[in-house]
Order: structure tokens, then sequence, then C-alpha cells
């Protein structure tokens, strides 16, 4: 995430952009790409759109932008698939048109320093031919300047490599997300928060009327805090995103000891932490239900013997029916007959002599 805003950091200013972490909703099952609401508000069509997603390399890829919903709809799929997308890679969004956006994939377990010069020097190669200034790209030359720019803030603005964390801030005092926003920006200024992760951090922080990071070690480094802080709302998102046919027992085991180590760290995350215990408990009980799940079985092929034995019977009550059809026609011909012989012995037995 840090590289992917480093990229982010050094797009034309002109180009509005986004960063986008990978969750299973979005790359394994359901495909479904959600946008920021206050991006997709500001510079994305109010209406149902084709959008243009060009990778690196120059290939263009079409999907459909659905505005009620704010998110990729058709096309993103064969989109992630061709692109090998997995859960915790980081998509930089650079809108360039209006329905267009170039992309770059921060991969999450391929990535090293020549990918990220690679990109970066991609981007200083854009600026330049733009005619905007390069200052402040990172070269292959001194890859680690944007960290070196990191570490001075935090050296200049508390203690060495810590943060300036007032642990006498009230919620109450909170009265709108700009008081968030600003708070954010206090603990780590030169390591930017993403719009739609401070967003939904602030909702966070309103259902538990508390600020999740008062508790923080103020000794943490700012680019430390950034993850601290952002990586438990991009856990709830993927709580959200989670259903009975997708849900992954190793995400739930990973996230409950992401959320163990938060916690020793000072993150009010105690909640998250509850909601992944009990999905787990959920998950454990169903992978571990054998004895269930061959009852089951048992119950499911029973099932199909008594529905096969119910059509037998169906048929043979079905013929007896007929038989019985018949005879009382039958029986109605001879009653008929029967009627019409009293009445001719009647009539003969009672005529003139």
């Amino acid at each position: 995430m840090y590289i992917a805003e480093e990229i982010q950091a050094n797009l034309p200013i002109k180009h509005p952009s986004f960063v986008k972490r990978m969750l299973q909703s979005h790359v394994v099952r359901g495909f479904w790409l959600g946008l920021p609401k206050d991006f997709s508000e500001k510079h994305l069509p109010k209406r149902e759109a084709g959008i243009v997603l060009e990778d690196e390399n120059g290939e263009q890829h079409h999907t459909t932008y659905l505005e009620y919903k704010q998110g990729l709809s058709a096309g993103w799929r064969g989109f992630s698939i061709c692109h090998g997308l997995k859960v915790g890679d980081v998509m930089v969004f650079e809108l360039v048109k209006s329905t267009k956006f170039k992309v770059y994939i921060v991969r999450a377990n391929e990535f090293d320093t020549t990918d990220v010069d690679l990109n970066l020097l991609k981007l200083d190669a854009r600026k330049k031919a733009e005619g905007e200034s390069s200052e402040g790209v990172i070269s292959d030359d001194d890859p680690k300047i944007a960290t070196h720019n990191c570490e001075v803030h935090a050296s200049e603005g508390s203690s060495a490599y810590g943060i300036g964390l007032d642990s006498d801030i009230d919620f109450d005092d909170v009265t709108s997300f700009d008081n968030v926003n600003v708070i954010l920006h206090s603990l780590a200024a030169d390591c930017e928060f993403h719009d739609h992760l401070r967003w939904s951090y602030y909702e966070l922080c309103l259902t538990q009327r508390s600020l999740l990071h008062k508790n923080l070690l103020k000794q943490l480094h700012p680019t430390l805090v950034v993850g601290v802080i952002m990586e438990p709302v991009s856990i709830a998102e993927g709580i959200r995103a989670c259903k009975a046919q997708s849900s992954s027992h190793e995400d739930f085991l990973v996230w409950k000891k992401r959320l163990e180590s938060f916690e020793l760290l000072g993150m009010n995350v105690a909640f998250l932490r509850k909601r992944v215990n009990a999905l787990l408990g959920l998950t454990t009980r169903s992978r571990g239900s054998s004895e269930w799940q061959q009852k089951y079985k048992e119950l499911k092929l029973e099932r199909a013997c008594a529905g096969k034995k119910m059509k037998v019977l169906e048929l043979q009550l079905s013929s007896v029916k007929n038989v019985l059809h018949k005879v009382d026609a039958e029986m109605e011909e001879l009653e008929s007959s029967l009627m019409k012989s009293n009445k001719a012995l009647q009539e003969l037995a009672s005529a003139p002599w």
C-alpha cells in the first residue's frame, strides 16, 4: 500500500486518482469492484457507462460502470483474470479521461525494488512528456528517498521516529469527518491516508464512539501508523464482503492474528476481533461437522428412496383407480339392464288378458 501511494503521489496533478486493495470479492468470487463513493460522485459519469482500463503495457480492457452502485461490473472479471490479480494486490487508478483509467498494479507477493523503480521511472517519463516537473520522483539511484522523508518528518514533529499523539483526545470533540481528517494528517503528514479508507475509518470510529487509534504507542514510525490504522479498515471491508458460499477460514485466521497484533500496539479493534472469532467459530463448526454432513447425506439418500417408492405407489394407485372406473362403468351398465328387465316384466305381468 505504501508503494502504491508513492506511485499515486507521482501521478500528474491534473489527473484524479485513487488506490484500491484487492479483496476476495474483487478477484476470487463475485468479481465486483466498488469504487470510492466520493471519487465516483465527483469524477465519473452520472449514468451507466463504458469504462476503459489501460494497463502499464498499453493494453486496454472494456468494463461497465454502474452509476447507481458506483462500481465496475461487466469486463472487470476478464481484466482481473487476465492480469492474475490476487487478494492483497494494490491497484492505482489514474483517471486520464472521463471514461478511461490508467492502472498500475502493485503485487503483494512479487513486488520488488526493481518494479518500484520501473513504475516510477515510467511516471517520471510521462511527466516530462507532459511538460511537468519531475522533482520528488523516486529514481533507481535513490529508491529510499520517500522513506527518508517520513523519517525526517517524524524526527521534526515529535520524538525520533515517533508520532505526535495526544492521549487526551476525546471522541466527543469529533463533530465531523473533517475532524478525523485533520487528526490523521497530524499523525503522519508525509504518509498519505487514502480518501476512501479515511472515510471508512471515520465510520468505524462512529460505530464505537471512539478514535480507534487513541491508545496507539507513541514510538511508532509514521509509516507503520498508516498501516496499523488503515489495515483494520480493509479487514472490516473484507468481513462485510464475506458470503456463506465463499467465506475463507484461512482469511479469518490471518485477520485474527493481525488484529491481535494491532491490539498489542494500542489499537481499539476488539470489536473486529470478536466478529472474526465468531466467523471462525461458524466456519470451524462447518468444516468439522463431518458427522452432520454424513447424516445429511444419509437423509438425502433416504428421501430419494422414499420418493421413488412414492412414485411406484402413485402408479399403482393410478392403476387401481382405472380398475375402479372400469368396474363402476360395468356396474352402471348392468344396473341399467336389470332395471329395463324388471320394467318389461312388470309391464308384461300387468298387461290386459
